[in-house]
């Protein structure tokens, strides 16, 4: 009743000029007809001057037609039938909201989000979280973006709501001296550096660096030079901590990558996912959660001692089972800020309450990080777009939560992009075909909850053109169109070619795969047994074959496409990798069913059975005549 009464005042006050307009109308109709009466028992020839003056002015100023029929006894309930006519008419013309109108909008909302697909999450959209940083991820390992690709993607994730961005390099810095060999042939120039920070400053987006500095320092451990720094010998995964020249090179990468950043006010250092730790002679004669603090403690207070004002953010997986009371031993709280990074739906499932309760107590504020694609498969090349908005949508439920408990609150969140899911790993989803699922998560935490409310500013994001679809229809579909192929497919984003070509490429498999498995394994004259005893009926292999320029005309076709869509976003290092991880198999596939097939119809005579029996089965413990 509260919130209805208070809606309504706020409609009143709104539109106080209509509802003084309504009073003084009314004031006038009310003593016309009262004059006119009391006139009309004085002077019963009298005209209807009043009425038609009144009539008149209503007409031509509110467009509402109304004739006063003159009768010499008119009641009371007439002149009430007459007074509810013209409020009908001023309402309809105002649009004056009542309860029941609300109500029937708020079902409409309601429906129209249930057609949307969006996943059901607890949120206060009365008084919406909205975390005060909204940080973008970039993984650029071994796949770089263009730098003129920037100027086109920072003022689009401004204004979705982006405050910075957090740049994780890798490979692609230009290290120099002791580190030379670390950098890859394509890496970045110090000058392009530049460039991205200033078109990052243009639009207001703080730059946040991440170096490895224990864990997932591969790009460096791979090479011969820094072999002796290895965890493990036979394994680039992990640095030793307990060498010091580990220090030493960890503090050069990170003053190389500072000096190159002169005005950030965060430095991310990772230390997540150091799966190789207390392994040689050296470290295992430790505690595993005392190498790893110790480490970070060291790393940190180095950091601290050169650059005071830096404020140093780590990962939290590898904190999450530590003691609290080791972690207050080493004043890791005021070393550094945790980034309690969850990529999945139940955040508390690997977040307990217990572990919020313990970095509440070691720390002032901390971090969280979520994701936008990079997260639910290796070899990915589209996100699930309703799965990173429902692991968006729960951080800010936990985050509304959980902020109170830190002295400082949460500082803010980081939508992470993973394009590989560590150096050695293949490509996942590019940059581009991410960004529809960008979009709607970004959207989401920038305002506290995402609903059809949001679907103006979530087109013009994406450059969609004006939807002819009616204003209560849903604009997406998460679930019958978790990708969003389907409604954002005219969408005029920078890259938006790129992720358009992804569904020509999943349409492409599934027609690639539909082939080979009718060749190779549905059908009898083309398997591997036909092959090896070069044996089948040519009549059926001509048959099977009959479908091989279509498929592969598709296949080439599309292999040519993205080439020619990838240029101007990524090197042609990348486009190569791309092309040859996602396309070039089936090439290879298909290339070889023909070959296959010629081999098969240059027979021309066949043996008696039995064939021969293949000899390497053996090797199976298959008795061989």
């Amino acid at each position: 009743m509260n919130n209805y009464l208070q809606r309504l005042g706020l409609t009143a006050w709104r539109k106080k000029t209509t509802v003084l307009v309504i009073i003084g109308v009314l004031t006038l109709i009310v003593y016309g007809l009262h004059y006119t009466q009391s006139y009309q028992l004085k002077n019963p020839h009298a005209k209807e001057g009043i009425s038609e003056t009144i009539a008149d002015q209503l007409k031509q100023n509110y467009k509402i037609n109304i004739k006063f029929v003159d009768h010499k006894s008119q009641t009371g309930t007439e002149a009430d039938n007459l007074i509810e006519g013209i409020l009908h008419k001023l309402s309809n013309h105002y649009k004056i909201i009542g309860r029941g109108d609300i109500t029937e909008d708020n079902k409409i909302t309601h429906d129209t989000d249930h057609l949307l697909g969006i996943p059901l999450v607890n949120l206060n959209l009365e008084s919406p979280y909205i975390p005060k940083k909204r940080i973008v991820h970039f993984d650029l390992k071994g796949a770089p973006l263009q730098v003129g690709f920037y100027r086109k993607i920072f003022p689009m994730i401004k204004n979705m709501g982006a405050t910075g961005i957090l740049l994780e390099y890798e490979d692609m810095f230009p290290y120099t001296g002791i580190l030379k060999p670390v950098p890859a042939h394509n890496a970045y120039t110090l000058e392009q550096i530049k460039e991205i920070l200033t078109i990052a400053q243009e639009f207001n987006l703080e730059v946040i660096p991440l170096v490895q500095t224990f864990g997932h320092l591969e790009y460096v451990l791979k090479h011969a030079e820094f072999i002796k720094y290895r965890e493990v010998p036979s394994s680039p995964q992990a640095l030793c901590p307990s060498r010091n020249a580990s220090t030493d090179i960890v503090l050069e990468i990170v003053n190389q990558v500072v000096s190159a950043h002169p005005n950030i006010n965060y430095l991310h250092i990772g230390c997540d996912e150091v799966y190789q730790m207390g392994e040689c002679e050296i470290c295992r004669l430790e505690l595993h959660e005392t190498l790893f603090l110790r480490h970070v403690r060291n790393v940190a207070n180095l950091i601290h001692d050169k650059y005071p004002k830096l404020k140093i953010i780590i990962w939290d997986d590898m904190l999450r089972h530590l003691s609290q009371q080791t972690m207050l031993e080493m004043n890791l709280g005021a070393l550094v800020e945790p980034m309690i990074w969850v990529y999945a739906e139940d955040i508390y499932r690997f977040v307990q309450p217990q572990i919020w309760e313990k970095y509440a107590t070691i720390f002032k504020s901390a971090w969280t990080a979520s994701a936008f694609k990079g997260a639910f498969g290796e070899t990915l090349y589209i996100p699930d777009a309703r799965r990173h908005l429902e692991n968006n949508l729960r951080w800010l439920e936990i985050m509304s939560h959980q902020s109170s408990r830190f002295r400082h609150g949460i500082t803010g969140i980081a939508l992470t992009g993973w394009q590989r899911y560590d150096h050695f790993a293949v490509l996942c989803e590019l940059f581009p075909a991410g960004i529809p699922s960008l979009a709607l998560s970004l959207c989401a935490v920038s305002n506290g909850f995402f609903n059809s409310s949001l679907k103006s500013k979530f087109l013009a994001s994406l450059s969609c053109p004006h939807s002819t679809i009616p204003r209560n229809s849903p604009f997406i579909n998460l679930d019958s169109d978790p990708h969003l192929w389907e409604k954002l497919g005219r969408c005029m984003f920078p890259g938006s070619p790129l992720f358009r070509l992804m569904f020509r490429l999943h349409t492409t498999e599934t027609e690639v795969s539909d082939y080979l498995k009718l060749v190779n394994r549905d059908k009898g004259w083309m398997t591997e047994y036909n092959i090896r005893h070069n044996y089948s009926l040519p009549l059926r292999v001509d048959e099977l074959i009959s479908d091989f320029p279509r498929v592969y005309h598709s296949v080439i076709s599309l292999a040519r496409s993205a080439a020619d869509t990838m240029a101007g976003i990524f090197d042609n290092y990348t486009i190569a990798e791309w092309v040859e991880q996602r396309i070039y198999p089936y090439v290879v596939s298909l290339e070889k069913i023909q070959n296959d097939s010629f081999i098969l119809k240059s027979v021309n005579t066949w043996p008696a059975r039995p064939l021969p029996i293949l000899k390497d089965l053996q090797r199976l413990g298959v008795l061989v005549f």
